[in-house]
């Protein structure tokens, strides 16, 4: 069976922009009615407990302003900031909306609506709002920002790229710009631009362990494993806890054929979290190469352990089984189990018809071939393997 290497490397979130809570500015001076000094109560007292982080006292007043003003978008913008602190994100929407009815020209309000709708995933609506933001301040660099990260969770990555270029227009020194462009490049898997991206994000900030361990994913996926090392080694000097950066590093050594480094780094990986089964599955094919088969079997049990539903576990335990000699009806109830969960690999059928032969059973052997031959009609070894069989079969008949 052809090794299969699980590259799903960890690429850090997008870093969207924080709430920024931006509200219109305030009334004017000006002589003001007893009401309206009451109103002016209730929103001092408001502002006070917002800024003390009291947001229930906060929305308490902010509703008393309105009950009094209703016509007051700014009451309604800031409550729509409390009740999205507090989590209460459909009631914040509402706020916004209502804020916006009153005064549609207002400058950020649009972009606190987006971030409201981003928590409630309602990404369609998330786009609207920012660029109704941008058609209000072209200048906004946050809505871009916030506007391309959720293109790129919406998989549009060349719009996205547009708006990270855009921010980089307004800013050439946005670090989260050309980090987000990088992501949304690596996703389009023009990796060369995303390295670029990264490096830019490095010159602006040598300790930006996020930036590193990205571009090492770059480097690996161009196949610049030794790259891919240097980068993931700078993570670790920066931040030793720095998720999964092990685990990266012991794929990049696998791509060099450095089995012990990588064994040493899916172990470190294994210690710091010892619920990641691709970990256990990697450290087991590297266990493999140098002939660790004992090692290596157990390692991909563990991997079967964790993750019992993924097939290519169960493969290359089977195979590891056949080829040195294991159990051999091990070996097929471990490949029976992988095509029972993926159905559709050639390469697991032709190592279940080698443990056929092995075990002399040559027709369940020629109906395996037959399906690898019909997934993948250029197997040469699946035709090879056919006919050893064929030939068995007739030996058995004389």
């Amino acid at each position: 069976m052809k090794k299969k290497i699980l590259t799903s490397l960890l690429l850090i979130g997008l870093m969207a922009s924080g709430i920024s809570i931006l509200a219109p500015a305030s009334y004017a001076a000006q002589k003001l009615t007893r009401k309206q000094k009451k109103e002016n109560q209730y929103l001092e007292t408001a502002l006070s407990a917002f800024e003390m982080k009291q947001y229930d006292t906060a929305i308490e007043y902010y509703t008393k302003a309105i009950e009094l003003n209703p016509t007051n978008s700014e009451s309604y913008a800031k409550r729509a900031n409390a009740k999205y602190l507090l989590g209460n994100y459909k009631d914040a929407v509402k706020d916004y909306t209502s804020a916006l009815e009153i005064d549609p020209n207002q400058e950020n309000i649009y972009y606190n609506r987006g971030i409201a709708n981003t928590n409630l995933k309602a990404y369609d609506d998330v786009i609207a709002d920012y660029t109704k933001e941008l058609e209000v301040n072209p200048k906004n660099i946050n809505a871009y920002l916030n506007r391309g990260t959720t293109k790129v969770m919406l998989n549009k990555f060349d719009e996205a790229i547009s708006d990270f270029s855009k921010a980089i227009e307004l800013d050439a020194k946005n670090e989260m710009a050309y980090y987000n462009r990088g992501i949304a490049k690596r996703c389009n898997k023009d990796y060369k631009g995303a390295l670029a991206d990264y490096s830019k994000v490095i010159e602006l900030d040598s300790k930006s362990a996020d930036a590193y361990n990205n571009r090492g994913v770059a480097k690996y996926y161009l196949k610049d494993y030794s790259g891919a090392i240097a980068d993931y080694t700078k993570v670790v000097e920066l931040n030793k806890n720095f998720k999964r950066v092990y685990y990266n590093r012991g794929l990049a050594n696998l791509g060099l054929s450095k089995f012990e480094d990588a064994i040493l780094d899916f172990t470190k990986e294994i210690e710091q979290n010892s619920k990641n089964d691709q970990a256990y599955y990697d450290r087991g094919l590297a266990e493999a190469k140098l002939s660790h088969y004992n090692s290596a079997i157990d390692d991909y049990s563990k991997a079967i352990e964790l993750n019992p539903k993924n097939a290519d576990y169960y493969a290359d335990r089977g195979e590891l089984l056949y080829r040195s000699g294991g159990d051999l009806k091990k070996a097929e109830q471990d490949l029976t189990k992988a095509i029972e969960l993926d159905s559709t690999d050639a390469e697991k059928y032709l190592t279940r018809a080698m443990i056929f032969c092995k075990l002399k059973m040559y027709l369940v052997a020629i109906d395996d071939l037959n399906i690898a031959i019909k997934i993948n009609p250029k197997n040469t070894e699946a035709y090879d393997l056919r006919s050893y069989a064929i030939k068995s079969l007739s030996g058995q008949g004389k």
